[in-house]
């Protein structure tokens, strides 16, 4: 989709721009081995030999990019952070009776309330920022209608503007709707934009339609009809219900990736892996090299085979290539993987340490989490209070808190242990205690 929206280069916010090439590698890296091998030269560049190499540079390439292996230790990371956050549901969620199918019918798309918010925080931890819009159901007509949230990633949010800054109301809005859909010839990929704005008088309006559509619209602005006012319930809005969902705040400023540079991480020990293999490979194929052989043919090699001469003066051997510094390739990328893995999510520890030492690892390990959970809250709390008001239910009666104990529960069998053994040393702790 990202390279899709950089060539809509002039609907495109100066900000997005600047954003893009880290949205980028962070969905890459995220998507795992295909997406960053199908990449190329992007994320592995060629050697020199095989640049040089005009007949076969690119199949040894192919061969060089095969070999090497991809380790995700991004998806790992978010795969672990949303388990962690996730383990447990919302403390908190109370909504108007008028406004409560949205528990069980959140997205437009038909997730309840906890998958959506779990789907907010993926899209928080990839790129650093999402956001959520109100939007109408499909079935308007009824009486007890109740607004739906659509989810947008940083990639469709292609454009924004703000009435006095990046923190103050938006004024207007531009997201990238397209996909695919299915018609009479099959499916088809389809461009479409859709601009929410306020018009002259105040109101909420959303239309859709597609890029060059946009341009003439942009280029001379019209009055739209009364179906692209939303209404639910008979009531229009006064404010286009979206709500901006950073890692710190929901401003429009758009912020750098917080996994950023554990990406960068992957893709180096993927290019280093690349080099290293290519060298591991290179080190076992040795090279024959014949001197004073006259040889009508490639020479037959292997067992059973020959190569016969009668010169006296004719030689042979294997030409190897030296794994002298296979041994310091070993070890930065072990070096990598460490640096990797200490980028990573890894709340256990198994050396001892003290309480005040457990409680500080703590706290840096789960601060990303802290501040994505925080965020969402807000970000939810004020999206369900804009839609109670839409629906004529009043919005300080949503309450919404999520769940922040992060720390791992349970105990583990060698604390029971060490617990046993300080009591058989003379300890002054009873074995109910220790049950307990």
């Amino acid at each position: 989709m990202l390279n899709h929206n950089l060539n809509l280069r002039d609907l495109l916010n100066p900000q997005y721009l600047c954003a893009a090439e880290d949205w980028q590698v962070c969905s890459d890296c995220f998507a795992g081995e295909r997406e960053v091998k199908r990449a190329g030269e992007r994320y592995l560049p060629r050697t020199e030999g095989q640049m040089a190499d005009a007949q076969f540079g690119m199949r040894r390439y192919d061969a060089y990019k095969a070999r090497a292996n991809y380790f995700n230790y991004l998806a790992t990371t978010i795969a672990t952070m949303l388990g962690i956050m996730h383990r447990e549901p919302p403390e908190a969620v109370e909504l108007p009776e008028r406004i409560r199918s949205i528990r069980t019918t959140a997205s437009s798309d038909g997730l309840p309330l906890d998958d959506t918010l779990r789907r907010l925080n993926l899209f928080q931890l990839l790129y650093g920022r999402c956001g959520l819009l109100l939007d109408v159901p499909p079935a308007t007509v009824s009486p007890d209608a109740v607004p739906v949230m659509t989810l947008c990633a940083a990639p469709q949010i292609l454009d924004w503007t703000c009435e006095n800054g990046d923190s103050s109301a938006l004024t207007s809005l531009l997201l990238d709707e397209s996909g695919w859909e299915r018609g009479a010839d099959g499916w088809e990929f389809r461009r479409k934009v859709r601009l929410c704005t306020l018009s002259p008088d105040g109101e909420y309006c959303s239309v859709r339609m597609t890029p060059d559509e946009f341009r003439a619209f942009r280029a001379n602005p019209r009055l739209l009809p009364d179906e692209c006012f939303p209404e639910i319930r008979g009531r229009r809005l006064s404010r286009i219900p979206f709500v901006f969902a950073n890692v710190n705040d929901s401003g429009a400023a758009v912020p750098t990736p917080p996994l950023l540079p554990l990406a960068n991480a992957c893709l180096a020990i993927y290019r280093g892996e690349a080099d290293y293999r290519h060298a591991l490979f290179m080190q076992a194929q040795s090279t024959l090299f014949l001197k004073g052989f006259q040889l009508d043919g490639p020479p037959m090699m292997g067992a059973g085979n020959y190569i016969h001469t009668e010169s006296p003066d004719a030689s042979g051997s294997y030409l190897e290539i030296s794994g002298s510094g296979l041994q310091e390739m070993r070890a930065a990328q072990n070096d990598l993987h460490a640096i990797a893995q200490n980028m990573g999510i890894t709340l256990d520890s198994r050396s001892n340490e003290s309480g005040e030492a457990l409680k500080t690892r703590l706290a840096v390990k789960t601060a990303l989490m802290r501040a994505v959970a925080g965020t969402a809250e807000k970000t939810m709390l004020q999206i369900l209070r804009i839609a109670a008001g839409w629906c004529g239910a009043d919005p300080d009666e949503v309450v919404f808190r999520v769940n922040r104990d992060f720390n791992e529960g349970g105990v583990a069998a060698s604390d029971v242990l060490d617990l046993w053994n300080a009591k058989n040393a003379g300890l002054p702790l009873s074995a109910r205690s220790i049950h307990e």
